[in-house]
């Protein structure tokens, strides 16, 4: 073969070449694309309205399904009688501004139900902002990991963002940490997570393996406790 055959192969090869790694480039974002989207479906991303907003903590999904936002607990609303809690009405619009009338999602796997047969998750807003962080980050609920919590990932950035909420001011933390109630001594509960008063009854049934101490409100609060929906130190609603 004459030298002049010999380069025109070498350049239609090359040529070929270059096509290849041009379709591969162009290929490549609709691959990822399409990569991404098949993760989506694996993880079971479940995109659903909100139809109302219970509390500062339970949301009513379209369908008739409640959902219980995990890792976190809110202030208590009047409910049946019972008198409600201070910022529990504020909590409640503070969660109905975030999310009533939206879509959220849910990943199916992460999903769990309590033994009231509420639905337990995580709620994500399309922007991406996790809707139970956002709360904490506000002010308007704090920190309860339940002992069927097994996300430690997500408890360790909802006691995060409550530190830096405590520390700013943010929603009802200056009135409970100022409170008559802020100085005393608490015992709580290993297993439930829970605080209570030292002149408790269900506080003083608490097996001594299973006590730990604290000082104040704000040592309780920050070692992640949340407060018993019994002998509780939060204060009561305003005009009751």
């Amino acid at each position: 073969m004459s030298l002049s055959g010999n380069q025109s192969s070498r350049k239609k090869a090359t040529s070929r070449v270059a096509f290849f790694f041009w379709v591969v480039r162009r290929a490549l974002p609709v691959f990822f694309a399409l990569f991404l989207l098949a993760q989506s479906v694996l993880a079971g991303d479940w995109r659903v309205r909100v139809e109302a907003v219970l509390d500062g903590d339970t949301l009513i999904l379209e369908g008739g399904e409640r959902l219980r936002l995990r890792g976190i607990d809110a202030p208590e609303v009047a409910h049946e009688g019972r008198t409600g809690q201070y910022y529990g009405q504020e909590s409640g619009r503070e969660l109905s501004r975030l999310v009533a009338g939206r879509d959220i999602f849910l990943d199916r796997g992460e999903l769990g139900r309590d033994r009231y047969g509420r639905l337990v998750g995580v709620a994500r807003l399309g922007d991406g902002r996790v809707v139970n962080l956002a709360m904490i980050e506000h002010g308007a609920a704090f920190v309860y990991p339940h002992d069927s919590d097994k996300d430690t990932a997500l408890n360790r950035r909802l006691l995060a963002a409550q530190a830096q909420a405590m520390a700013r001011g943010e929603g009802f933390w200056p009135e409970v940490l100022r409170s008559s109630s802020a100085g005393r001594k608490y015992v709580g509960t290993r297993g439930s997570r829970r605080f209570h008063t030292m002149s408790c009854t269900l506080g003083r049934q608490v097996k001594d393996a299973n006590r730990v101490y604290f000082s104040s409100l704000r040592e309780a609060f920050s070692a992640g406790y949340a407060p018993a929906r019994e002998c509780t130190p939060w204060p009561p609603e305003r005009g009751r």
